[in-house]
């Protein structure tokens, strides 16, 4: 099967879509013109995908291009450690000592006895953070909401999402086999308008919403979300994925942040990004709990996570608690690289949270653009569908508390350099204007 130069750029995702778009629908033919795809790719060093760090997440490591056999040391921009606690080293003690304890695994799952002391402990704590009368834990934040959201509604409830939903309430919500719409992405007239429409038709409406979208980095509205609850009465479930550990009192999220805790009647999120763990983890009111535990399949048969998780998400609990100078550094972080970025002259979008995207919807720009950044010693991802639309293509840079000044500056002078060069940004722009402000005043401009 040929592809023509443009279609050899697409995604292995999309070219399915295309396959079967053309009446393509055996898996045979579709496996070999993937394989086909993603060695083209590879040979030309444009396949992102499959690179991985020799030792581990860190800020900067040494990453591995299988395809081409480059082994290049780069600064690290595409993990979900936040605060940078996978690397603490009092985190690590206690998940030693903890494997020490309770052994290295749990072999069952939560209701076959695969509970343990700290997972009871790790569970108290998460529903007292986070304002809720119960929390339960899940193997991951994926399994989380497939769980929870294909359990929750019945017959006669309806379920409303954003459109820029993580895969795993989309799957979630299409596995519970109840009706279902999405609405537009951060619209609060079409949420209303969908309300509106369906709120005399069903016995209950739940309204799905992230607190920060992972692909996009902008933060929902959820005071305008929570006032809509007084006229249309819905339930509000909030995944907090991407502000859990980042926002509140002692990282509580970004709905204490905000005070409507006690509006939100679900508040999700997953364990593995600022907690530098596995997990996640649903808090409600206690009496939802059973419903959850005897009805989310994901609970009932999945073996629980294992103690030296357990343990390193209650260090790093604590870690949130004794040191909120992690969160104002991150902050500060991602206010000074945001700003040079914005003066350099890229598309941001409307991100604001520490996951910083550029467009670059030419997917051509984009896979030679980030295959000239990795050889600079700057490693991130090309995000394309079905992450995000076919023509929304982009970078996504995600601030760690421990990136250095100097490497948010490496990678900046990257990447200004790189978006003249791709006709990114103005040729006009001096690659040093942005270095103009410290990050002291930019932080305190933020």
């Amino acid at each position: 099967m040929q592809s023509n130069s443009s279609d050899s750029l697409n995604s292995l995702a999309l070219l399915k879509k295309q396959l079967n778009s053309q009446g393509v629908h055996s898996f045979e033919a579709i496996a070999e013109a993937l394989y086909q795809q993603k060695q083209r790719q590879s040979q030309a060093g444009l396949y992102s995908q499959d690179r991985f760090t020799q030792t581990g997440s860190d800020c900067e490591a040494v990453v591995i291009s299988p395809s081409t056999g480059e082994s290049v040391n780069c600064i690290l921009w595409c993990i979900n450690h936040y605060l940078g606690l996978n690397r603490n080293p009092r985190v690590i003690d206690r998940a030693r000592e903890a494997i020490a304890q309770f052994g290295t695994g749990c072999g069952t799952s939560a209701l076959s006895g695969g509970m343990s002391a700290l997972h009871k402990a790790v569970e108290a704590r998460l529903a007292q953070l986070v304002g809720k009368e119960r929390a339960i834990l899940f193997p991951t934040g994926y399994t989380t909401n497939l769980g929870v959201l294909s359990a929750l509604p019945g017959k006669h409830d309806f379920l409303l999402f954003d459109r820029e939903a993580h895969a795993s309430i989309i799957d979630g919500v299409k596995l519970s086999g109840r009706k279902f719409s999405s609405f537009r992405h951060n619209s609060i007239d079409d949420l209303e308008r969908k309300l509106r429409r369906y709120r005399e038709q069903y016995d209950n409406i739940i309204v799905i919403v992230e607190s920060a979208y992972s692909m996009s980095g902008d933060l929902a509205p959820l005071k305008e979300i929570v006032s809509l609850k007084q006229t249309y009465d819905f339930h509000l479930y909030v995944d907090e994925a991407h502000t859990f550990g980042l926002y509140g009192k002692d990282g509580a999220g970004y709905c204490q942040e905000l005070g409507i805790t006690d509006s939100v009647d679900f508040i999700m999120s997953t364990l593995s990004k600022a907690t530098a763990s596995i997990g996640g983890f649903i808090a409600c009111k206690a009496k939802y709990i059973p419903l959850l535990e005897w009805c989310a399949n994901s609970f009932i048969f999945q073996a629980s996570l294992t103690p030296g998780d357990a343990a390193t998400i209650l260090a790093a609990l604590d870690e949130l608690a004794d040191r909120p100078s992690l969160r104002t550094q991150l902050h500060a972080k991602n206010a000074y690289m945001r700003q040079k970025l914005l003066s350099i002259g890229f598309n941001l979008g409307n991100s604001q949270s520490p996951i910083v995207p550029i467009f670059i919807p030419d997917p051509e720009k984009l896979l030679q653009f980030n295959k000239e950044l990795f050889e600079r010693g700057i490693f991130s991802v090309s995000i394309v569908y079905p992450a995000v639309k076919p023509a929304e293509g982009r970078l996504r840079f995600i601030l760690n508390a421990s990136h250095t000044y100097e490497q948010i500056d490496r990678t900046l002078d990257a990447l200004a350099h790189l978006g003249k060069k791709y006709g990114l940004i103005s040729p006009k722009t001096s690659s040093r204007e942005w270095l103009s402000l410290a990050p002291s005043q930019i932080a305190l401009a933020s």
